[in-house]
């Protein structure tokens, strides 16, 4: 069996506040172990039901070089590298193919605008208001299990704050394995189980998915076919910089869309497009 995690930090075990997410944080060298914890978690579980069980880790928050690779599963490799277009065109998914059995979702967190959501956000919290497939307001959840499921790879779990919980419930097919870490509070405030317990309930949910997966229970998101993205941003100067991307169209003053032969195609052309849309400085903060 070979297996694809995508793995983000704002869902991880502990974290709660942005001092934790970057290195200039005090708190980052503490999530980066809470983090790769979660991951070493669900690979451990998927090898008590699958002991051949091959792994490919996709870093795929902010900088991208947050997992420990010292202290990762030796079963797995690990993409790490910043999402520039050139280096990730399918930023947190880059890696991911036909070859892959099972696609997981370890420390993720909900989409823009979910009220009192910890850390919510969509791919990009300063450019993106609002993420739709196919008309469907998403996050990123939901985005990047679409990417596996253009390859026909099936999401089997999904980990992080109980409200994703109720996103995932609402957005993805079949029925994954959902774990919630902590409970939300706010935006910066949860109610955080240990690494102690966490690590048991990641454990116990990758385990569940290869099970569901081997019951036929378990689904590909594959949008109807072709796929179209239309991103609204927060400011008009921001989509003016995402038209320079030749596969983008201007929808209004403020949001943009792309289209693709299938979900991977469609975000991939919709990264690079944001990608541009992060050259606009930010004047209004001068």
């Amino acid at each position: 069996m070979k297996v694809f995690i995508c793995a983000d930090m704002e869902g991880i075990t502990g974290v709660v506040h942005r001092d934790q997410l970057l290195p200039e944080g005090h708190a980052w060298p503490e999530a980066r172990t809470w983090m790769t914890g979660d991951i070493n978690a669900a690979i451990e579980g998927v090898l008590l039901e699958a002991p051949d069980a091959t792994f490919v880790v996709n870093d795929g928050h902010a900088i991208m070089r947050n997992v420990m690779l010292e202290t990762l599963h030796e079963r797995a490799e690990l993409v790490m590298g910043p999402a520039t277009f050139e280096n990730k065109p399918l930023c947190q998914t880059m890696g991911i193919d036909a070859s892959f059995d099972l696609f997981l979702l370890v420390g993720h967190h909900t989409r823009a605008g979910t009220p009192g959501g910890l850390l919510s956000h969509t791919w990009s919290g300063k450019v993106i208001a609002n993420l739709f497939l196919n008309g469907r307001v998403v996050g990123e959840i939901a985005m990047n299990s679409a990417v596996a499921g253009s390859f026909g790879v099936p999401v089997g779990l999904v980990t992080g704050t109980d409200r994703l919980m109720d996103e995932a419930r609402q957005t993805l097919p079949g029925d994954p394995a959902l774990v919630a870490v902590k409970r939300t509070l706010g935006p910066t405030a949860a109610i955080c189980k240990p690494p102690a317990v966490t690590r048991r309930l990641i454990s116990d949910g990758a385990a569940l998915a290869v099970r569901r997966l081997r019951s036929g229970s378990l689904e590909t998101l594959d949008p109807r076919r072709p796929v179209e993205v239309v991103i609204e941003t927060y400011r008009r100067e921001m989509t003016d910089q995402a038209l320079r991307c030749e596969h983008a169209e201007r929808v209004s003053d403020r949001s943009f869309r792309t289209t693709g032969e299938d979900a991977a195609q469609a975000l991939e052309r919709a990264w690079g497009a944001v990608v541009r849309a992060h050259d606009e400085a930010p004047f209004w903060l001068a």
